[in-house]
């Protein structure tokens, strides 16, 4: 498991995330044709657990989204509360947890989003999002977690404030594979989103990637994110997301 100890080690951590934010701010690149994009999303996000039902976060994505030809930061602030038993017992190291614990059934997420552009052209893009999610997960056998999320989107978009909003479903399996102190759950998803600013679904993406921790306050994932937007020039995007996971615990 020497891997593990290369990719959690806290020099590389630090090294991997300055890395990613320089990178990040670079230009976007084309590829293939006029309609196809290549992007690398890195983002940092932070969990901290009140107690077995109660879980607050905070995302911080740096993106290119396609209401905006630049580089896009956006700070996320959320709370979480998850309730009720599941047909079979399933446990989960490594989302949020210090320790295993056992997996609940439904969890409901509220939260806030501002989002604007990076560097000469903040003006680009600007955005203020309230939104709210629910979630059903359904352990199955084998260890194999299968989860449905909707979410609704309120946006206030553009120094106008337009206001429009969004619904979304994501359908996601996954499965966790352990060692004594090792964790890595690989895991793929599809997410369609209809936009009422056109009256239709304008978007969809499909995700595939893996978790992987080391211990209980630190986990590294990587996914390969394929987008569809028929609302931009480059209609299809792909993104490389890597994410650094830091776990706190109320005492």
């Amino acid at each position: 498991m020497n891997i593990f100890k290369i990719f959690m080690t806290l020099k590389f951590r630090i090294n991997l995330v300055c890395l990613l934010l320089f990178v990040s701010l670079s230009p976007t690149h084309s590829c293939i044709a006029q309609n196809h994009s290549i992007e690398l999303w890195p983002e940092v996000d932070i969990w901290y657990r009140l107690n077995p039902s109660w879980r607050l976060s905070s995302f911080l994505p740096i993106t290119k989204y396609n209401e905006s030809g630049n580089r896009d930061l956006n700070i996320y602030l959320q709370v979480d509360y998850a309730w009720g038993k599941t047909k079979y017992t399933i446990y989960r190291r490594l989302m949020d947890e210090e320790k295993e614990q056992k997996m609940r059934t439904f969890m409901i997420r509220g939260g806030f989003m501002k989002g604007w552009s990076l560097g000469e052209n903040a003006d680009d893009y600007t955005e203020s999002m309230f939104f709210t999610e629910f979630h059903k997960r359904i352990p199955l056998k084998r260890n194999i977690l299968l989860s449905h999320r909707f979410r609704i989107d309120t946006r206030w978009l553009g120094q106008e404030s337009n206001f429009s909003y969004r619904f979304r479903y994501r359908f996601m399996l996954e499965k966790e594979f352990k060692t004594d102190k090792s964790s890595i759950v690989p895991y793929v998803n599809i997410e369609p989103y209809w936009d009422s600013r056109y009256s239709k679904v304008t978007r969809a993406r499909v995700i595939g990637g893996a978790i992987v921790s080391r211990g209980s306050r630190f986990a590294l994932e990587s996914n390969l994110t394929y987008q569809y937007d028929q609302t931009y020039g480059t209609e299809n995007l792909y993104a490389l997301n890597i994410i650094l996971h830091v776990f706190l615990e109320k005492k």
